[in-house]
């Protein structure tokens, strides 16, 4: 099975090497701040409109924000497992890294170990068998074609996670430690469990 993992949020933790950044700009109020209810960081105890975010990720980016990015507990012992019988890559929408993803796979020592790192905007065209995500919008897009995901739970892909697990189209989880047993259930299935047709543009919005 080809197994395509997001890095941000999902296998590595933004939010806290976001925090430090910022600290280290000297907002301080921030280290205290729950997991973002939005993906942009507008909501309670983050910004106050979506316009913060950039500006500020920018420069935390300067500061090494992505070099700074830790695996999730278990996730690289769970990555590394899972290579032994699926063939993983490391999939990334990143457009402002430079070297420094690069340089963060040779600290961690993923290059050595041969997984494959893409940069990507559009993961559909991918076409893993199963993608790991915590994106809300490229969630979606993988669910509207009918692709397999898993969904590292966060408060702004909670809707996410709800259509995976009620569309038959795969699972969320909150620890790395899960990822395996939850990969071995969409591969024992080959398909999805639930197939469903893509709602179009206009029923989504009348769903919701």
């Amino acid at each position: 099975m080809f197994i395509a993992i997001d890095l941000d949020n999902t296998f590595a933790d933004y939010t806290a090497a976001f925090k430090d950044c910022l600290d280290q700009l000297g907002y301080h109020d921030y280290m205290d701040a729950p997991d973002p209810a939005d993906y942009s960081f507008a909501c309670d105890g983050w910004f106050r409109d979506e316009h913060t975010f950039p500006p500020l990720h920018r420069r935390a980016v300067e500061l090494g924000l992505y070099l700074r990015e830790r695996p999730y507990e278990g996730a690289s012992d769970v990555v590394c497992g899972l290579a032994r019988t699926h063939r993983i890559m490391f999939a990334t929408s990143r457009g402002d890294d430079g070297v420094d993803t690069t340089r963060w796979m040779r600290v961690y020592g993923f290059d050595a170990a041969g997984y494959g790192l893409r940069h990507v905007a559009d993961k559909t065209g991918l076409d893993a068998d199963l993608t790991v995500e915590d994106n809300p919008a490229t969630l979606d897009r993988l669910m509207d074609l009918g692709m397999r995901v898993l969904v590292r739970r966060h408060a702004y892909n909670l809707p996410q996670c709800e259509r995976a697990e009620h569309a038959g189209l795969g699972f969320a989880f909150d620890d790395w430690t899960q990822v395996p047993a939850l990969a071995a259930l969409i591969d024992l299935e080959g398909e999805p469990m639930n197939p469903i047709t893509p709602l179009g543009k206009e029923e989504r919005d009348y769903v919701e």
